[in-house]
């Protein structure tokens, strides 16, 4: 359907630079019409009962394929979505980078703005190395320090049973893989090196 919008659902992470990483398949009517024009629109919605009354975000970005920082992508990609790595393995599912061109942002009656990128994105201050290591420790030593996290700061009812791991952090919070349900919790402060990080994720605890 030449020249008509086209929406679809899909999951997403971030990579190190803010943008929007989604995984999707070469055969899937998006990733046609994308390969036929790469302009396309990410819409976020924070959640809540009311849709209207909810924030969201669209994203207006132009999309390619993954190719630099490929191993890095897929990593991250993975943990936030663990069953995704079956579908990485199979060829016909390819990375997709969306680089925003500009945004609107509608967080209610009266605060509705355009966004350029660069007021946006947000660069994670850790590397590859960095973030694995924070991520590694946090869910080897401290499972229930993060229950407790989502108990507290969340809201959520989580038991001692219940599987929750970290899935990425970044300089503005977190994310957190209760069961299936990613859960965001952000920083009071942005932080910059992983002591920062330890500093803050030690005093939420507290």
């Amino acid at each position: 359907m030449e020249g008509h919008p086209f929406g679809s659902v899909v999951p997403y992470c971030l990579d190190r630079r803010g943008r929007p990483i989604v995984l999707i398949s070469e055969i899937a009517q998006h990733t046609k019409n994308m390969a036929f024009d790469p302009r396309a629109c990410l819409t976020v919605l924070a959640g809540g009962e009311d849709v209207q009354a909810s924030a969201r975000l669209s994203v207006l970005a132009r999309a390619t394929r993954v190719e630099d920082g490929l191993e890095d992508v897929a990593e991250r990609y993975s943990r936030h979505f663990p069953s995704s790595r079956a579908y990485h393995q199979a060829h016909d599912f390819v990375f997709t980078r969306l680089e925003p061109v500009r945004l609107r942002w509608i967080g209610g009656f009266g605060d509705i703005r355009w966004i350029d990128p660069q007021e946006f994105l947000v660069e994670n201050p850790f590397d590859r190395g960095q973030e694995s290591a924070i991520v590694q420790h946090m869910n080897d030593d401290h499972a229930e320090t993060m229950r407790g996290y989502c108990r507290s700061l969340a809201g959520l009812p989580v038991g001692e049973d219940d599987h929750v791991a970290m899935a990425g952090i970044d300089a503005e919070g977190f994310d957190l893989l209760v069961g299936e349900k990613l859960v965001r919790l952000a920083f009071p402060e942005p932080v910059a090196t992983p002591a920062e990080a330890r500093q803050r994720l030690v005093a939420l605890a507290r």
